[in-house]
């Protein structure tokens, strides 16, 4: 148990650096830049670069980096985009110019609900597991028969709740 504690750790310590040392010694900031444009990130985010950087004993250019990414971000101020974000949970960034934020934010709400449908799929569905394992080990047949009607309703649940997600599945 202590061994996988310690493997976690050292996997939860190491992916905090958003930059490994090579890529610091590199120093390629303005495709560093640009990779973090197409990912919507904010200005503020190179002194997370410049963190991961200092044992290495390198300084991010800023200016390279922000002209990086200020190509990279129309890659995420698309609607495609800000929809995929939504899917995995993640509100849209301020990043982008305020002039397209309404059709970006109607992407993003489209896909969070998305990942809300399929939140509650997976929970409901834990939930039916649950109810065939106590069904396998119910003896009373009355009692059985109680959790098969919970089950059947819970299946009905997914089956309404995946239609719902289809109806958001693209946009």
């Amino acid at each position: 148990m202590r061994v996988v504690f310690m493997l976690l750790l050292s996997v939860a310590v190491s992916g905090c650096a958003t930059l490994s040392k090579e890529e610091c010694l590199a120093g390629n900031w303005e495709e560093i830049g640009f990779r973090d444009g197409t990912n919507g990130r904010t200005s503020d985010y190179l002194q997370n670069h410049a963190k991961a950087c200092e044992k290495s004993g390198v300084r991010p250019v800023q200016s390279l980096w922000e002209k990086g990414r200020q190509r990279g971000l129309p890659a995420y101020c698309v609607p495609a985009k800000a929809y995929s974000e939504g899917k995995k949970g993640n509100e849209l960034r301020p990043v982008c110019p305020a002039s397209q934020i309404a059709r970006l934010r109607a992407a993003n709400e489209t896909g969070l609900e998305f990942h809300a449908y399929t939140d509650e799929i997976n929970e409901t569905q834990y939930r039916i597991d649950e109810l065939e394992r106590k069904i396998v080990a119910e003896d009373s047949s009355d009692k059985r028969a109680l959790l098969l009607l919970e089950r059947r309703a819970l299946a009905r649940t997914v089956r309404l709740l995946e239609l719902q997600r289809a109806r958001v599945s693209s946009f």
